[in-house]
């Protein structure tokens, strides 16, 4: 991808992409049946831990001033409201940040491609909207460590909410989107499932709803608007644990700023690790999904 192409969005298969550690627990764990650990199954909170104490560079001085730059077409990560102000769980922890770093801060609102000009002109500082981190793009910008990992979960109808495992799913339709990491992730760890093809998230949770299929395993983010809202009606819930494997689900979302800016990533890495550390950011989660994603 040349410089003059836009950024593209970190696709929210990611993985809120955290490294569980609630007590260690995580590090003690072997994943069941040939399985990556599930973050549900190890972590005893309802949100992981962003990333291990005492890892990373330690911030140096804060910034004066952080400027930030979004867009407003990715709810509910960054989107305006009902008020006519720009808002979103990214934009809150952009907010956040700068809170915890006793600085002021503005939040600008650009059209998605437009957000790396605005940094590479200087016209912003930091990037809040989700941009994913490729090596191309790389040349120009520099990330922080995640503040967000989206899982993956099992959703099923009530009342088959066993635990889904290899064994438990051997010979059950499990829908998934088709080409998506989820039908990756199935193909590879539930072999004697039957994948059940859909063209989109929409239809996946439709055959879910019509008995079609046994179970769908998806995105915990659409996956919790879609239980919460009126389509689905009670009919089923996330069934098992949290999957948040980066090769299939992504490193998660992250803050970005200048390649060269080390000075201020630094200060975003150590602020996130503590909005992190004091529960900041499982709040945040909660005020803008409708349930816990683990």
């Amino acid at each position: 991808m040349s410089c003059e192409q836009p950024p593209s969005r970190l696709k929210m298969r990611l993985s809120k992409p955290l490294i569980a550690a609630t007590l260690g627990v995580l590090f003690c764990l072997f994943a069941p049946e040939g399985l990556p650990i599930s973050v549900a199954q190890a972590a005893e909170a309802d949100y992981p831990r962003l990333v291990p104490v005492g890892t990373g560079a330690t911030a140096g001085a804060s910034p004066p001033s952080i400027r930030f730059v979004t867009s407003d077409d990715f709810p509910p990560f960054n989107f305006v409201d009902g008020s006519g102000l720009i808002t979103g769980f990214n934009v809150e922890v952009a907010r956040a940040i700068c809170a915890r770093l006793s600085i002021p801060c503005t939040v600008q609102v650009r059209p998605f491609p437009l957000l790396l000009e605005a940094v590479r002109e200087n016209k912003a500082d930091a990037i809040a909207a989700g941009v994913a981190d490729t090596p191309a793009l790389r040349q120009h910008l520099s990330y922080s460590v995640p503040y967000f990992r989206e899982p993956a979960r099992f959703v099923r109808r009530w009342p088959a909410l066993v635990e889904p495992s290899p064994r438990t799913l051997a010979g059950k339709s499990v829908g998934v989107v088709t080409g998506s990491r989820y039908a990756d992730f199935i193909q590879d760890f539930f072999p004697a499932a039957k994948p059940q093809p859909a063209g989109s998230e929409a239809e996946l949770f439709a055959l879910l709803k019509s008995g079609e299929v046994d179970a769908v395993f998806t995105g915990a983010v659409g996956a919790s608007f879609w239980l919460a809202g009126p389509v689905a009606k009670g009919c089923c819930a996330f069934s098992g644990g949290a999957y948040t494997e980066p090769a299939y689900f992504g490193d998660g979302m992250k803050i970005a700023v200048a390649a060269d800016n080390a000075a201020l990533k630094a200060s975003i890495d150590g602020a996130l690790r503590a909005l992190d550390a004091d529960g900041t950011l499982a709040d945040l989660a909660l005020r803008f999904f409708p349930e816990s994603l683990y």
